[in-house]
């Protein structure tokens, strides 16, 4: 019985290491990526451009499945989705992370993660990506914000569109 209860208080004290060790600055970088995501998915009702472009550096570049993507081409976006939702589109998306690792070394963090990627019109889906992104970030006086990104589609995925 002994044993057993050792292997126990270890294996519990590893996971509380384990979590004192991830720190504030593990945690900030993963809640910059999950509010990322949340904030593109609620972009339809809140309409809030600035929680999407405060998580993005000015000096943003990323890579979307092959093609380069800057902040600008981040806002261009919102506007054109924000003005079909204007015109009565039905347009939602739904997106989840999962699987997040987080690293810090000083100012620069990176992220891994998988994703999924969900458009719906009128409750039914449109459109799905599934696949992995890499964040690289930094931090600023404002927070973590995220300087390149570089997401990919799955190949098993890729014909789920």
């Amino acid at each position: 019985m002994k044993p057993l209860v050792l292997r126990i208080v270890l294996l519990g004290c590893a996971g509380w290491t384990l979590t004192a060790w991830a720190g504030p600055d593990e945690e900030a970088v993963e809640q910059t990526i999950r509010s990322a995501a949340k904030a593109a998915a609620t972009f339809s009702d809140t309409r809030d451009r600035q929680a999407i472009l405060k998580l993005y550096a000015s000096d943003y570049e990323g890579v979307q499945d092959g093609e380069s993507e800057s902040r600008a081409a981040i806002e261009k976006w919102l506007a054109d989705y924000e003005a079909e939702l204007k015109q009565g589109s039905t347009l939602r998306f739904i997106g989840s992370v999962s699987n997040l690792k987080t690293q810090v070394q000083g100012a620069t963090a990176w992220a891994r993660y998988d994703y999924v990627f969900q458009a719906i019109r009128n409750g039914e889906i449109e459109g799905q990506d599934v696949g992995k992104c890499t964040n690289l970030l930094r931090k600023d006086p404002s927070g973590w914000v995220i300087v390149h990104e570089h997401c990919s589609k799955t190949r098993l995925n890729q014909d789920l569109r």
